[in-house]
């Protein structure tokens, strides 16, 4: 049994002692101790447990107040915006409740280095990859939007909650507009060592309607459901690059063979040089362009919300797993150098002999300038599950003060769904029928991206104090780990581990608005992947052509980001 799964069960356990505890002890003056015990508990297993192999992208910037608690909020969640993180909340509402924000990265810069490995004699004996020490960094954001089917530089990323109860009603009705999950970078100039792991990166899923159903069943006790709709999108720019044992042996043999005048019995000339001169070792083959989208992605949340005491609640939540099946379109454009390695085989004055060997060998051997059509690919985001408890410390211990909440979540991921990931073109690639020769098991219409992701859990923590009638502070810290193994790490979604630190505040103007602000510091663990780690970054395999560019090259990351995020609620 895995880490993530012991320490949910320890969760529950401890979930239902306390249950029983209060259950005994409820009007009995022993009720203190039960729940001192409890959180004893509690303290005990946010020091034990291990978080594991990591969160994903997911509620970054979907509410303000929870983004500035660490996420912490399923036991006192955020207004409206409870149809996220545990629509049972909604019951505590009032009236009708409507909430609107916006969020943007100031910075979202992860920085990579890449280094040459002493330890690695090259490809071919070719050591000098012009890459190897050099460094990159974000250019900017990407986000795609689906109203005007077009992508953009930046990323903006809004938020839009409603409630409805009518008085003395135990029904309350929910819903809104958010993006549970998003990441979109840029890597742009000609220098940039991160344009072939992703010239620009965007991976996204936009809620457009999520209604909510909230019910009362006691006074202390609520459930509450939430049905999502929304789009998943995704895309990519990337520049292609293969350092590999075969290719480097065509570049080589092209150089050795590029003076050479190799004439037939016709006096005719073009042989040499061998493959047309050959592909580069470290120089690019083309340029690939990717978008694809769904419309259509479904998922519903499940909360309940357990408030026994004025200084003591417990919430959770179940997410769905959504499952997309995007359709789009793709275009490679390949590089003079390619072009030239295609159509050597089927235009020579040996084509005789060449061309009935590249059939053979699956090489194509007639050059095209590029190739476009479309493609399907299906994602799985996974499901998760959020449970957490909210503390009145200075109430608990007898003091009339009751303005100071602490709040505790446990986060489990089951991001292990993510096996692979798989592109089906609606032709056969060129690049990918010579990748076939060299070992690559997947078909010439397809490309394959093994991901062996991890199940992960981690804790997040947040504290919320009343220091005046219009003026709420808050503060957050949430460690989130990442889901991604070095052995499969790459940079189309270089989301290593983070630090969360954040703030926020909310000030009431008049009795009906409240205006809620919060900054988001996001510190990336700095991490190193040594050559020859990661099958979809520096393998050295020689059926690793797809997909390795940075093979031979030590790497290394930082990432730093500022996340900022204004809303106003109003209630009527």
């Amino acid at each position: 049994m895995g880490q993530a799964a012991r320490t949910g069960q320890y969760i529950f356990l401890w979930f239902c002692r306390l249950y029983m505890h209060c259950q005994r002890n409820v009007l009995g003056v022993n009720h203190r101790k039960a729940c001192q015990s409890a959180l004893i508990g509690l303290l005990l297993h946010v020091v034990c447990a291990s978080a594991a192999h990591g969160a994903f992208i997911e509620q970054l910037s979907v509410s303000t107040r929870a983004m500035s608690m660490g996420n912490a909020v399923s036991a006192c969640p955020p207004g409206p915006m409870a149809i996220h993180y545990n629509p049972a909340g909604l019951s505590l509402l009032e009236d009708r409740v409507f909430s609107a924000g916006l969020g943007w990265p100031l910075k979202l810069e992860p920085t990579s280095r890449f280094s040459r490995n002493p330890d690695f004699d090259g490809f071919m004996g070719r050591k000098d990859d012009p890459l190897a020490g050099t460094e990159g960094t974000s250019s900017g954001g990407k986000m795609y939007l689906p109203v005007a089917d077009r992508t953009v530089n930046g990323l903006l990323i809004p938020s839009v909650g409603m409630s409805f109860r009518e008085p003395g009603s135990d029904w309350t009705l929910g819903f809104g507009i958010y993006v549970p999950y998003g990441v979109g970078f840029r890597h742009e100039g000609e220098d940039n060592p991160l344009r072939y792991g992703g010239n620009a990166i965007y991976q996204q899923r936009v809620v457009y309607a999520a209604p909510s159903l909230a019910y009362r069943v006691t006074e202390t006790l609520s459930l509450g459901f939430t049905l999502t709709f929304g789009q998943t999108a995704q895309g990519a720019q990337l520049y292609l690059r293969a350092p590999n044992q075969m290719v480097a042996f065509t570049d080589v043999m092209g150089e050795m063979t590029a003076d050479l005048d190799f004439l037939t019995g016709t006096g005719e000339s073009g042989v040499m040089p061998l493959f047309g001169g050959g592909l580069p070792t470290y120089g690019s083959l083309g340029k690939l362009s990717l978008d694809v989208r769904d419309d259509w992605t479904t998922s519903y949340n499940i909360g309940v919300h357990w408030q026994p005491r004025r200084w003591l609640a417990f919430g959770g939540v179940y997410q769905s797993a959504s499952r997309s099946k995007m359709r789009g379109r793709y275009h490679i454009q390949y590089a003079e150098q390619w072009q030239n390695f295609t159509n050597w085989w089927g235009d020579n004055p040996l084509a005789p002999i060449t061309l009935p060997m590249a059939a053979v060998l699956g090489i194509p051997y007639a050059s095209v300038p590029g190739q476009s059509g479309t493609c399907h690919v299906e994602w799985t985001h996974p499901q998760r599950v959020q449970l957490g408890v909210m503390l009145r410390p200075l109430l608990f211990l007898g003091w009339p003060f009751e303005n100071w909440r602490f709040t505790v979540d446990y986060h489990w991921n089951n991001t292990s769904v993510v096996r692979k990931e798989r592109f089906v073109m609606d032709q056969d690639l060129q690049i990918l029928e010579v990748a076939r020769f060299l070992g690559y098991p997947g078909e010439a219409n397809e490309l394959t991206l093994k991901r062996k992701w991890k199940d992960v859990d981690h804790f997040s923590f947040g504290t919320e104090i009343q220091v005046h009638d219009r003026l709420v502070l808050r503060a957050g810290y949430e460690p989130r780990p990442t889901a991604i193994p070095k052995e499969t790490y790459d940079l189309t979604l270089p989301i290593q581990s983070w630090d969360i630190y954040s703030l926020g505040a909310g000030v009431s103007v008049g009795s009906r608005l409240t205006i809620d602000a919060a900054f988001s510091y996001l510190k990336g663990r700095r991490f190193k992947i040594p050559n020859d780690t990661s099958s979809l970054m520096n393998s050295t395999e020689l059926s690793g052509i797809i997909y390795n560019p940075y093979a031979g090259l030590d790497y290394e990351q930082d990432t730093e980001a500022y996340i900022v995020f204004v809303s106003a609620t109003w209630s009527f």
